[in-house]
């Protein structure tokens, strides 16, 4: 599990960090994908190899992440599905081996407001299952509990 957590905590934080174009941007802009190199220099060499490479619909969002090692092989994938609201409802990750490492599935309230997460393993195996507690429209907690709905966290969210 905390495995799981950590490489999902990774895949994100990569995600979040590599977005350099904004949707609004890339939707202005029709791209459809976008290609991250890095070039090395490395005794006297000019070394070229891919980092990422992205993949958005006409909306804007991201459907599909690519991110390289160190040698340009793929570290990882992610594939992201969107309902038509824009809200995401499917966070797939695939390892080099394009071998599933987990999956998410995300439910939306009435009102938009993100009321469930469905998390699955490797082998697309549930593993746990967050539910939010949404009050005039703002999330208040979420309680994740395990494949046996034993409650094993909370997390509370205060505004100010």
């Amino acid at each position: 599990m905390i495995k799981l957590t950590l490489l999902f905590a990774c895949v994100l934080a990569s995600f979040t960090a590599s977005f350099a174009q904004s949707k609004k941007y890339i939707k202005k802009h029709k791209i459809k994908s976008i290609t991250e190199t890095i070039t090395t220099f490395e005794n006297g060499k000019e070394l070229t190899r891919n980092d990422q490479f992205s993949r958005y619909d006409k909306d804007g969002q991201i459907i599909e992440q690519i991110d390289y090692d160190k040698n340009g092989k793929v570290k990882t994938k992610t594939i992201t599905k969107y309902n038509n609201l824009e809200d995401k409802t499917e966070e797939t990750v695939f390892d080099g081996n394009n071998k599933q490492v987990l999956r998410e599935i995300y439910k939306y309230d009435a009102d938009g407001v993100k009321s469930e997460e469905w998390h699955y393993d490797e082998k697309d195996e549930l593993v746990s299952k967050s539910l939010y507690t949404v009050k005039n429209g703002l999330k208040t907690e979420r309680k994740m509990y395990d494949t046996k709905g034993k409650l094993i966290q909370t997390k509370k969210y205060a505004y100010q």
